[in-house]
């Protein structure tokens, strides 16, 4: 039997919504009381006013080093799979030129971190030898002759800064390993033709800057699940491999242009992969919003617009595996969850129960797709991300945010933890088997999403500050160990250090 809204007196409408919403929000927090994380460390630790953290997992030796430095020193503690303190080393910290850490290298029990300055010109080194106990500096000069920076990125226990040649299009990649070698490899892609926003064929760095100077490639690995609000950029570099990185650019509606860097030889292959073809006067004739997500060496492509939503899984040969289309007005046929919008935090969340309204919503921000797996299965987010004072219109947003350029430099990992704090996140989740069929299973909460929830209800770590106060996760680490998702913070009340194990 179905039972019509509008038949449905106002004042039952209003009292079932509000319900809804009561009950979303308690089920939210009841599962947070279910969760199994546990407190596995907690020891004291001096801080000073102004720190910084940084860590290095070693999944061979199954253990981390956390780097903490302030004004005056670095100090690095090296735990083993227990989280016990095996021993520590600490040197003065590199000179006010040097703002903050880029990456990281490491081999046997020689762990080295990489500071840069603003330039990037200037590259420091400092080399923690944990089985001689010394600690070893070096500094490099770059030229870095007509060249922009496109990511400063660790893969492989091995640091690279990567730019981009200006106007040619080359890559070149400065290497330095823990034992203090440097060496520079240029990426050749001249005889490539990548897209402008017309599709038209251009080299990479036009492809790039085709409305702006400057781009941004935004990191994605497998330290933690992505979040949907980092998922959303248009130009993605993947690290999920030991000797190849993956740049994927969607800069025109048309195919999604895949190109593949060898780390061992540094040749490159470039692959367009079509999007799901239309023609011109469909679905009104609106135009259509496209972005990817890599996974597997599978590739994620949505394209949008106000009249409908396709989602099509290929491999990167541009082989189709799957595709799956839902239009405006039906319920959305391989969604596993409600539609959820949600600004800034759990507790600001709540459903939106109209398919219209997800398909109207996502296409008046960014769309976009994240995808992880769990248990064997993939989970795919899709929906779309806007910033929240972008979002009100106004310069400080809903409750205060802050612009971009404040936020302070984060690893991967604890900026993929917070990166919904400023952003107006609409989703739902579809899970799929490894043929990337649809099923019906239920959604399963990862560690990640409930760390998230855990940030947001411990009050040690909240501290009485506000979700927008840029340094309220300045304390914060994440790292993966023994299949687990441990979070590290300062607990301002009793002044020690917390590290928190969280399973799936």
């Amino acid at each position: 039997m179905t039972i019509k809204r509008k038949n449905m007196p106002l004042e039952d409408l209003l009292i079932k919504s509000m319900t809804k919403k009561l009950l979303l929000v308690h089920l939210l927090f009841l599962g947070f009381n279910s969760f199994a994380q546990e407190m596995v460390k907690e020891f004291d630790l001096k801080l000073e006013k102004k720190r910084d953290y940084y860590q290095v997992s070693n999944s061979k030796k199954n253990e981390i080093v956390l780097f903490s430095n302030d004004k005056e020193k670095v100090s690095s503690i090296r735990f083993d799979s227990n989280l016990d303190i095996k021993d520590s080393l600490s040197f003065a910290r590199p000179e006010s030129d040097y703002e903050e850490i880029l990456g990281s290298a490491q081999k046997d029990e020689n762990y080295s971190i990489f500071w840069g300055s603003k330039d990037r010109k200037k590259i420091f080194s400092q080399s923690f030898d944990f089985a001689t106990k010394q600690v070893n500096i070096k500094t490099f000069d770059l030229e870095l002759k007509k060249e922009k920076i496109v990511k400063e990125i660790t893969i492989n226990n091995v640091f690279y800064l990567i730019t981009l040649v200006k106007n040619i299009g080359n890559l070149k990649f400065y290497i330095f390993d823990s034992s203090g070698g440097f060496d520079t490899k240029t990426v050749d892609l001249s005889k490539f033709e990548f897209s402008n926003f017309e599709g038209n064929p251009v080299n990479l760095h036009t492809a790039l800057t085709w409305d702006s100077a400057s781009f941004y490639f935004q990191n994605i690995n497998n330290e933690s699940p992505p979040s949907l609000a980092l998922s959303t950029k248009k130009d993605k570099i993947y690290t999920y491999k030991n000797d190849e990185i993956i740049l994927t650019l969607d800069n025109n509606p048309f195919f999604t242009d895949v190109l593949r860097i060898n780390l061992n030889d540094f040749s490159a292959s470039l692959k367009s992969i079509k999007q799901q073809r239309t023609t011109r006067d469909e679905y009104e004739g609106l135009i259509f919003e496209t972005n990817s997500f890599l996974i597997d060496d599978k590739l994620i492509q949505i394209k949008t617009n106000p009249q409908v939503l396709f989602l099509t899984v290929s491999d990167l040969e541009g082989m189709r595996i799957n595709t799956f289309k839902a239009l405006r007005d039906e319920e959305i046929p391989f969604k596993n969850s409600d539609v959820f919008q949600e600004s800034g935090s759990f507790t600001n969340k709540k459903v939106l129960e109209k398919p219209k309204q997800f398909i109207r919503k996502i296409n008046n921000s960014t769309p976009g797709i994240s995808c992880y797996t769990l248990n064997g299965l993939y989970y795919a987010v899709i929906g779309s991300s806007q910033d929240i004072a972008y979002a009100s219109g106004g310069g400080m947003g809903m409750g205060g945010g802050f612009a971009v350029s404040s936020i302070p430099m984060y690893t991967y990992t604890v900026e993929n933890l917070i990166s919904y704090k400023d952003k107006n996140v609409v989703y739902t989740t579809c899970v799929f088997d490894s043929n990337f069929n649809h099923l019906q299973d239920p959604v399963k909460t990862s560690a990640f999403e409930k760390i998230r929830m855990f940030l947001e209800k411990n009050e040690n770590i909240k501290d009485g500050r506000t979700i927008f106060n840029k340094d309220l996760y300045k304390d914060l680490i994440l790292f993966k160990l023994n299949s687990s998702l441990y979070l590290g913070s300062y607990n301002n009340e009793n002044k020690k250090y917390q590290i928190f194990s969280f399973s799936e």
